[in-house]
Parts: C-alpha cells; structure tokens; sequence
C-alpha cells in the first residue's frame, strides 16, 4: 500500500501574534498589511524552505514552468495566501464589509438551504473557503463545518464567534474520533455538512485519483456519507480576484452518468467529479493552490 501525504498543520504566528493580527487591523488598513507582507513573505519561504519547495515543485513539475518562473510563481502563491489570511483576520477584526463578493451559483446554494433534506459542500484549502461562512448569509438552515481542532485558542475563539453570528458552527475533527456522532447528527437532521476533501488525515478512506497528471491520494469521507445518506453534494471555491473583490463558485457534483449505481460506483464519482471541479478552478486561478507538503504520491 502507498503512504499517502497527511497534512499537520495549524496556523501560524502563535498566541501573541494572532491578538498583535486582530489589534493591527481594528486600528490599520489591510493595503498597509500587504505592503508589509510583501516583504516578509520572502524571509518565510527561506526560513520554511520544506514548504517551499512543495509549492515550487507544483510550479516546476505540475505546471511545467521553468525554474525561475516557478519562485516567482511560488512568492506570488505564498503572497497570495498571506493576503488570504490577513483578510481572515481582518474580518474577525469585524471588517467584513470592505470586501467586494461575486456569486456563481447562488441558486444552487438557496437550493439545499430550502430543501428538508441535508446537504455536503466539499471544500478545499484552494482560494479562502472560510470565508464563505461570513458571506452566504442565511439563518434557515443550520451549516456545520468540519475544521482542524489543533488550532490556536485565539484562532478558534473568533472563528467561532464570526461563524455562528451566520449560522455557520464548527464541529472540530477530534483525536477521539467523537466528531463522527455529531456529523451523522447533523445529517440525519437535514443540515449541512462541510468538509474538506483534498487533505488526507489518519484514519480517512481514500480515493487515489489522477490529479493534474499525476496520481494523488484524497479523502473519501465525504462521498460515503453522502451516498449513504442521500445527500446532494456541492463544491465552494471562494477565490480571490484583487485586493478587495472575492468570487464564490458553488456547483453539484452528484451528477451521476446513469441511475441506480451502487454506493460504492457513487463514491467514487463523486470523487473524481470533486477532482475535476478542483483541476478547473485551478486552471483558472493556478496561484491559489495552498497545499503545503508532498501532495502527490
């Protein structure tokens, strides 16, 4: 069997930082943020240099640029994302409304939110997807979103206030496991479930796809509970077009080739329709892609 790339990670920055993060933008502007980071970003990606080397090796082997173009192509990603956190921050600072949101399948979105039935989005750590909680405002149904419960206390504190003011409540994955009871809670209830797909974590199923050109392994939790409760199932990018204008794309993806497939032939294309949606937003917004360790097997 294959070693699948797991991620470990937390956001940066420790306790100090994060409260030094919220303090600077309920006194600052973010366009200082920026200017600021511009210049930081390159110390982080000498003194990150396994991450670096990641991203840079999704520019020179996936993409296929040459050597320099992929440091410049992988400052920009690692700029980019810096931006996509410090808007984070700036919005738990309660700066939400300085953001400017396009919407590609609302439709689809007021759709589960109105049906008796649950609902799975399949995220992605692509774009800013966190956002997303504070930006489809809606207080009919209620949305539960799986996230990495290593965070910060700081981190976790303001994401969840943030989150629950727009209906949106946090279900931790646990050490435990627990978090497995409150997510098939939440479906038999008819709410909804996000959950990231393209991060692997100890104990997920896996679907190892070609990705991009090359054979990648994702987690396949998502599609079970779907098939197996009979959920529709939608991706959400939420990508980032300048300093202040955002784009959210919603789309189905159980939109199965014939009727009556077994639960395991819906697995699996849920899976690769998941897969394909992630190939197209990455062909449009190539810089967006914030994966940070050996993703291909």
């Amino acid at each position: 069997m294959n070693k699948c790339p797991k991620w470990k990670g937390r956001t940066q920055g420790g306790t100090l930082g994060q409260k030094g993060l919220l303090f600077f933008f309920r006194h600052m502007s973010l366009s200082f943020g920026y200017a600021i980071l511009s210049v930081v970003v390159i110390f982080y990606m000498i003194v990150n240099h396994k991450e670096y080397k990641s991203i840079w090796f999704y520019f020179r082997k996936i993409r296929g640029h040459g050597p320099f173009r992929s440091f410049i192509k992988a400052y920009r990603n690692h700029f980019l994302f810096g931006q996509t956190l410090l808007d984070r921050f700036a919005i738990f600072a309660g700066k939400k409304n300085c953001f400017n949101i396009t919407i590609t399948g609302q439709e689809l979105f007021d759709e589960i939110v109105n049906s008796p039935k649950g609902a799975v989005i399949a995220s992605s750590h692509v774009g800013n997807f966190e956002i997303s909680g504070c930006m489809l405002h809606q207080t009919r149904k209620r949305i539960n979103s799986i996230v990495y419960g290593g965070e910060g206390p700081i981190i976790q504190l303001y994401r969840e206030k943030i989150l629950i003011e727009n209906n949106v409540f946090p279900v931790p994955i646990m050490a435990d496991m627990s978090h497995i009871f409150t997510i098939n809670k939440v479906l038999r209830n008819g709410e909804i479930l996000t959950i990231p797909c393209d991060r692997v974590y100890t104990g997920n199923k896996i679907a190892t796809l070609s990705f991009l050109g090359r054979t990648a392994s994702f987690p396949a939790g998502a599609y079970h509970l779907a098939a197996e409760f009979d959920v529709p199932v939608l991706t959400l990018f939420v990508m980032k077009e300048s300093a202040k204008d955002y784009h959210i794309f919603i789309n189905r993806i159980d939109n199965f080739p014939q009727e009556n497939l077994s639960r395991k032939e819906k697995v699996e294309a849920l899976a690769e329709n998941y897969v394909l949606e992630l190939e197209k937003m990455l062909k449009k917004y190539p810089e967006q892609w914030y994966n940070y360790y050996k993703f291909w097997n």
